[in-house]
């Protein structure tokens, strides 16, 4: 993450939800809702 992102999503969390994982950013852009779409979609069960 450059300084740019950082400015614009701040401090990421990163949760397992038990099905994958979820990316939430600190700060969200009123445009986006529910943040970066997390999901993990190649992880291998």
């Amino acid at each position: 993450m450059d300084k740019e992102e950082y400015e614009k999503f701040g401090d990421i969390t990163i949760e397992d939800t038990g099905f994958g994982f979820k990316i939430v950013p600190g700060k969200l852009d009123n445009n986006e809702s529910g943040g970066c779409g997390g999901g993990c979609s190649g992880c291998g069960h």
